[in-house]
């Protein structure tokens, strides 16, 4: 997903956008997160 594109998915209920070189451990607690209703628009 082309970066300039991430600000347009966030305000239209995306709620994260993990982008190349997300660490993968850092990807999977925010998902974990995200599941348990603890963030938005990571």
């Amino acid at each position: 997903i082309p970066r300039q594109d991430y600000d347009y998915l966030l305000e239209n209920g995306v709620a994260a956008v993990f982008g190349p070189g997300t660490n993968v451990l850092d990807a999977a607690n925010a998902v974990i997160d995200l599941l348990e209703g603890k963030r938005r628009n990571v």
